[in-house]
């Protein structure tokens, strides 16, 4: 399943991320252990998109920065 997409991650106003492994959106009080998680998930090989709503570009390799 090489370069399939798994989990489409969505981000609102640069600061609420949607993570649809909790199943809900995170404040930016919250923000930091979720790229902690999907920093984790880019180490074990999950394959995932981090889109931004407002413009629909893919942001995963900027957040994730």
């Amino acid at each position: 399943m090489a370069g399939q997409i798994l989990f489409l991650i969505t981000r609102y106003g640069r600061t609420r991320v949607y993570h649809p492994a909790n199943g809900c959106y995170v404040s930016s009080d919250g923000l930091a252990g979720d790229i902690d998680d999907l920093r984790e998930w880019q180490r074990e090989g999950v394959a995932f998109m981090v889109i931004d709503t407002e413009t629909g570009a893919d942001v995963t390799r900027v957040l994730l920065a």
